[in-house]
């Protein structure tokens, strides 16, 4: 009987790994990221289906470089002085209140009236004549609406999730228990895929339950877009009351003896923060990790789109659904990889478990990029077994989608999280804002350059014919990952050895 009862407690731990006092902690936390993550992705249906299927997903990486990385900078400005005026929790809450407040508005007015408030198509189609190496500028104009909820929406796990919810986590739980909490928070938060794919399709449907509230919104694809947004609305509001809950019964009543007597306001500047990243190496290598896996999504994220459109026949509704079955198997996929995550970490620590996103990255997307590019240059017959090509490119595609994200979710966030929390309080939330937001965006950047100078160039150029340029890009990046995770194992283990002997010696 005692055997049976040492073998249960170890599968438990392996498993389950959470003490009975750490229970209200780590609840509170899963649940939050749970909420945080399945409004992200719900949010991500939306804004890719209406971009690509109404605007065109050429238009992605114009997007990505010259209104995305801006607001990604502006926000790393506004988050530095608020650090100095105000606590991490008010931070928190005004911000979670500036998206609820905007999805809102979207919604329910912008997106409706979006024929009255967006110039006329003459206007747009005279100015793309007149000047048309700039044509995707007018082009993204002519639908600012989508433009603007595209961009908060690819905001919103940059920050919300990224930054301020890895933040908090990261405050109030301490390095021993980060090994044993991150995996499992991943386990919970990560099933948010099963439940937002599902979303999707329900509401895609002509039956669902909120058709009698929103029954003034005629087309299908404003119904399907306004019951959504209630949705997410009503996901801001919960994590707003678990956030509270957290400051309340967490941080202020210290649980953590760890994080008691320490200051909610940091001081520092915003060139400090920029000058820390450039003079320490630990920083610079987690935001090379940022920005190839940033970089690599980008590259081939445009094309699979922009396949997957032309699949749908640029059907907003059809494209959302889609999207919601691809996070369905996501969430399958990331479920599986959380279980046995935590036992990948011990067996083959921080390094074997860093690599798996990039190596599963590598293979994925060189499997993808084959098939585009040879079908390009008509290597490949237009059917094989009665499958089009077509549909094998959106299917490997979706299959890269779901492998690299999977893993992403699993490994790599944590993975990455797990390196900030040595450092010291300022390091953590100044040097961590600046990197996963900056970090991010620049990745992003960086991809949409390399097709938007295509696209400027080339006039008429459509994704698949800039794809052999790409799958170079994408080669080439992958392996610098690769080099950069196994270095960043390295300090990552050199501080570990330093803060353990500095807290030794202070015994």
């Amino acid at each position: 009987m005692k055997e049976t009862s040492i073998t249960r407690k170890k599968w438990r731990e392996l498993f389950f790994p959470i003490k009975r006092r750490e229970l209200p902690k780590f609840f509170s936390m899963a649940v939050m990221m749970f909420f945080i993550l399945l409004n992200q992705n719900l949010i991500r249906g939306i804004k890719d289906g209406l971009v690509v299927t109404m605007i065109g997903a050429e238009a992605l990486s114009f997007i990505k470089l010259f209104i995305e990385m801006p607001a990604g900078i502006l926000f790393v400005i506004i988050y530095t002085i608020l650090c100095n005026k105000t606590t991490e929790e008010n931070i928190f809450r005004g911000v979670m209140l500036f998206f609820l407040l905007f999805f809102s508005l979207f919604g329910f007015f912008l997106f409706p009236n979006q024929e009255l408030l967006h110039p006329s198509a003459n206007t747009i189609s005279n100015y793309v004549q007149l000047y048309p190496h700039f044509k995707w500028f007018f082009i993204i104009w002519g639908k600012w609406i989508l433009v603007f909820f595209y961009m908060m929406g690819e905001l919103w796990p940059m920050i919300i999730f990224t930054l301020l919810y890895w933040q908090l986590a990261n405050k109030i739980t301490k390095t021993e228990e980060a090994s044993r909490f991150y995996f499992v928070f991943n386990l919970l938060g990560q099933a948010n895929l099963l439940v937002s794919g599902s979303i999707m399709v329900y509401f895609s449907r002509n039956d669902h339950f909120l058709l009698p509230f929103l029954g003034v919104y005629k087309t299908g694809t404003t119904l399907q877009v306004a019951s959504l947004i209630t949705i997410v609305i009503l996901l801001c509001i919960l994590v707003l009351f678990l956030h509270r809950y957290v400051e309340t019964r967490i941080i202020y009543h210290q649980i953590d003896k760890e994080v008691e007597n320490v200051p909610s306001k940091l001081k520092l500047g915003l060139w400090t923060s920029f000058k820390m990243i450039a003079q320490s190496k630990y920083l610079r290598l987690i935001c090379v990790l940022m920005i190839s896996y940033s970089m690599v999504i980008n590259l081939i994220e445009g094309i699979w789109l922009h396949e997957t459109s032309l699949f749908y026949r640029k059907d907003p509704a059809l494209f959302i659904t889609y999207q919601g079955k691809v996070l369905f198997w996501t969430g399958i996929f990331t479920l599986i990889c959380s279980f046995v995550g935590n036992a990948i970490t011990q067996k083959l620590g921080w390094k074997g478990a860093a690599l798996g996103t990039p190596i599963i990255t590598l293979i994925m997307g060189s499997m993808f990029f084959a098939l585009v590019v040879l079908n390009y240059f008509k290597l490949l017959p237009t059917h094989v077994m009665g499958i089009s090509i077509l549909f094998a490119i959106v299917a490997i595609g979706g299959l890269q989608n779901v492998l690299a994200k999977g893993a992403k979710y699993c490994f790599f966030d944590i993975t990455k999280e797990m390196v900030y929390i040595p450092l010291d309080k300022e390091m953590r939330a100044k040097g961590k804002a600046s990197v996963d937001i900056l970090g991010g965006k620049i990745g992003k950047s960086a991809g949409a350059i390399l097709q938007v100078v295509c696209y400027t160039i080339f006039t008429h150029a459509q994704p698949d014919q800039i794809s052999p340029f790409l799958a170079i890009m994408f080669l080439f990046i992958c392996i610098t990952w690769i080099i950069a995770v196994r270095t960043l194992s390295k300090e990552y283990h050199l501080l570990l050895t330093k803060n353990d002997s500095m807290n030794h010696s202070r015994r």
